[in-house]
This record gives C-alpha cells, structure tokens and sequence, in this order.
C-alpha cells in the first residue's frame, strides 16, 4: 500500500464511517480477516494502543471486505515489506 494511501481513501473512510472507527482500524480489521496474514501495527502512542485493540472488536460486513479487496489488490509480483 503506498505509503499514507490509507488515510485518503475515501472507500475506507466511508467504511470507518460506518462502524465509528478510524481508517486506520478499518485496515488493521480488514487484515487481520486475511488467511496467512499477520499484521504488526505501529503505535507511537497509548491512545493509538487502544485503538489497535479495538480494531479486533469490529465486525466487518462482507460487502466492507469486498470494498477493501477491490481498493486495495495484492501485488502482482513479490515485494519487500512496507511500513504504513
């Protein structure tokens, strides 16, 4: 994901909107939905914790995760690891 590309997508802002979080744990939810993958957030802040928490406790509907698919497609190719 290109580096800020999630706090100015309006797809998963519209999405935060819906369930009264930050895009930021719209996107931890999403991930952590995703077989095989791990996610490791960053928080330089205790508020920011507490908001990676609660990203565990959002249910996302199944047409937020097809929305989040088709926004955000997985490469086509191998990449290095990014820090969003």
């Amino acid at each position: 994901v290109e580096q800020g590309a999630l706090a100015r997508n309006a797809r998963l802002e519209a999405i935060a909107g819906r369930h009264n979080a930050t895009p930021a744990q719209i996107a931890l939810a999403w991930v952590m939905h995703q077989e095989g993958v791990i996610a490791i957030p960053k928080a330089s802040s205790e508020e920011h914790v507490r908001q990676n928490v609660a990203a565990l406790d959002i249910k996302l509907a199944p047409q937020d995760i097809a929305d989040l698919d088709r926004a955000f497609p997985p490469p086509a190719r191998k990449r290095g690891l990014e820090m969003i």
